[in-house]
């Protein structure tokens, strides 16, 4: 039985590079999009050809090398500069340039606003080929790995426990150092070893005496040596030294519209932040902007709701002191006339107080943040025990926002599958970042060289996905009628005049 081979290795054909890329693959997408930029408006870092030195590689290069690079879960600049010599497909892409991996990672160093400009410019082209429609985005975070050790991670109580450890080292080794001193033979050589461990947790205490103080100085419950902008964080259960990645997802196709990176724990304040994300980059507000509980947060819902997008984001169960649902706080009635309450029972809860609290540590003065409202008859009501415990009465607080907040709750119950659509949607790009391209963990350290390593993530994610959604010669002919269109055309009108008006 015969098997299926291929061909002589040494045999000599006449073939080009371009023979050996199929034509509808997404390398061919990723080089006609970066060909038809134009990278002195995008603001790519130029070097001049003409200098004295090496002549510089094209920025065009090595922007596609990048993008080639993130599509194909490839990042480090080492594995690109060994993929250039080797892998088919960049050699056609690069027209066989081999640029050396200081080069290449000095490039993202170099051009972290411009790679910003041009995730930009393809989210402009995906609005224009009508793969996105801005009515619907979905904002959900996930926590990615930092390029820090948890060895070089330190928190108050782990630093006061070493501390702690490093105190009993040191009664230690100077008991035994004391007792060698006092026995009749002394040998020198056994001493040494003991004070030399003296002087190392001497050097020590001193260390962590100094991290100790830095953060009760900078008032840090946290610290992080190898990436400070890093933070521990926990996600499922599990703890990691993590950046949160925020994504901006259009519910039409699953791509990612926009993206940034916080050092937040959670995600309680960033709905508003991604709006703004959202309408920065579609250049207008989202129709409908979706997100889980985590989310919520009363005065960025109300400050999303007053930029012109209708927020759908599920509100926490809420309970009352002895965990009755029955006499939760929505299962009373506000009385907008007479500003009052009246409970599940009957009884009326009046206006006692308003509450004040500083917004931020550097505000002088206080601001009104709700009511307060109580009931005074509760200890001879026959649900005393059931409502509150305490004889003082029921006490509810009404939020400022409440009357927003109130309209997204009744939009949020009228429309259950906008909701249920956030899932279906937010959930893929996070799983082919993870799993398909292996993005687990950032390469970069810096908050903002994190932020310019999930643009690319973004970017390649979306050019990953949209080779699934339409063949590639139609993505062709769509980027040609969008880079040669008027829609183009007074997209870099707006960038002049804005840049005018900056100047003056």
């Amino acid at each position: 039985m015969s098997y299926l081979s291929g061909f002589d290795r040494n045999q000599t054909f006449l073939f080009s590079l371009n023979d050996f890329v199929d034509s509808n693959s997404s390398v061919r997408l990723i080089d006609a999009f970066v060909q038809a930029l134009n990278l002195d408006e995008l603001e790519f870092k130029t070097f001049s050809p003409s200098a004295r030195g090496q002549q510089p590689y094209s920025r065009a290069d090595l922007l596609k090398l990048h993008i080639y690079g993130y599509v194909n879960g490839i990042r480090s600049s080492r594995k690109l500069a060994l993929e250039a010599t080797r892998n088919v497909e960049l050699m056609w892409l690069l027209n066989n340039a081999t640029p050396a991996k200081s080069c290449i990672a000095d490039f993202v160093k170099n051009n972290k606003r411009p790679i910003k400009n041009t995730f930009k410019k393809f989210i402009d082209f995906l609005k224009f080929a009508n793969f996105i429609d801005a009515k619907k985005v979905v904002i959900d975070g996930t926590k990615i790995r930092a390029q820090n050790s948890r060895n070089k991670y330190y928190s108050i109580n782990k630093i006061d426990a070493t501390i702690s450890f490093f105190n009993s080292q040191m009664d230690k080794y100077l008991h035994e150092l004391k007792s060698a001193e006092g026995s009749i033979d002394v040998d020198e050589r056994a001493i040494l070893p003991i004070k030399q461990k003296i002087d190392h947790y001497k050097d020590k205490l001193d260390e962590f005496n100094s991290i100790k103080k830095n953060m009760i100085d900078n008032n840090l419950s946290q610290i992080t040596i190898t990436d400070p902008d890093s933070r521990m964080m926990t996600s499922h259960g599990n703890s990691n030294i993590s950046y949160n990645m925020q994504t901006s997802v259009d519910s039409k196709n699953s791509l990612i519209i926009a993206s940034d990176v916080v050092n937040d724990i959670n995600d309680t304040n960033q709905l508003e932040n991604m709006v703004n994300n959202s309408k920065d980059t579609l250049q207008q507000i989202p129709d409908a902007s979706i997100a889980d509980m985590g989310y919520f947060n009363a005065e960025q819902i109300a400050h999303c709701e007053n930029l012109g997008t209708h927020v759908f984001v599920k509100h926490p169960k809420t309970k009352n002191a002895t965990d009755n649902f029955d006499f939760s706080i929505d299962k009373f009635t506000f009385n907008p006339d007479k500003n009052t309450y009246t409970c599940p029972a009957g009884q009326t809860l009046t206006f006692s107080r308003y509450l004040r609290k500083r917004k931020s540590k550097s505000d002088k003065d206080t601001s009104i943040i709700g009511s307060e409202y109580s009931c005074s008859t509760c200890y001879n009501c026959p649900n005393f025990g059931k409502c509150t415990n305490s004889f003082a009465g029921r006490k509810i607080t009404r939020n400022s926002y409440q009357d927003i907040l109130d309209t997204v709750q009744k939009r949020f119950d009228d429309n259950p599958d906008v909701y249920t659509l956030r899932k279906c949607v937010v959930e893929h790009p996070f799983g082919t970042i993870k799993r398909s391209l292996g993005y687990t963990y950032f390469l970069r350290k810096g908050l903002e060289s994190v932020k310019v390593e999930a643009t690319l993530i973004s970017l390649a994610y979306d050019f990953k996905r949209l080779a699934t959604i339409s063949k590639i010669p139609d993505i062709l002919k769509k980027m040609k009628e969008f880079f040669s269109s008027f829609y183009h055309f007074l997209l870099y009108f707006l960038f002049l005049n804005k840049k005018l008006i900056n100047f003056y």
